[in-house]
Order: structure tokens, then C-alpha cells, then sequence
């Protein structure tokens, strides 16, 4: 009897540049942010950037509701 092997979890899907997802959405860049502004497409503030969570985009692309994705939070 062997004991099962315990596969390692994939590493999480980088996030995505308002650039990339502009590309995979095939958009603008401005359309991106304003988006995000809208409230449509949730992404996580990076210094004077945003980046974006894959699930989300995809999320959009196929007309879903949106995914929540657990962005951390900062703590007040």
C-alpha cells in the first residue's frame, strides 16, 4: 500500500496591467480605468496603479456577475 503524494499548489496567477487586460478585453486603457471606476471591473491599487485579478477579467469577459476576489486589505 502507498501513501498518496502530496502535490504542491500552483502558484497564483500573476495580476494584470490595466495594459493587459485592455489587450485581452480588446479595448482602451482609458476604457479599463473607467471601468474600474464604474465599479465593473474590481481591482487592487498598487503605489499610483491598479492591477487586476484574472478571475475578474475573465469574469467580465463572459458577461458574469462579478467575481468577488479576496483582495487583502489593508488594516485602518
Amino acid at each position: 500500500m502507498s501513501l498518496p503524494v502530496a502535490v504542491p499548489p500552483s502558484p497564483p496567477e500573476p495580476m494584470m496591467t490595466a495594459e493587459e487586460v485592455a489587450a485581452f478585453l480588446k479595448i482602451s486603457v482609458s476604457m479599463v480605468y473607467k471601468l474600474r471606476r464604474t465599479g465593473a471591473l474590481r481591482a487592487k491599487p498598487v503605489g499610483a496603479l491598479y492591477r487586476f485579478h484574472p478571475d475578474v477579467v475573465r469574469a467580465f469577459a463572459s458577461g458574469e456577475p462579478a467575481v468577488v476576489h479576496p483582495f487583502p486589505h489593508r488594516r485602518p
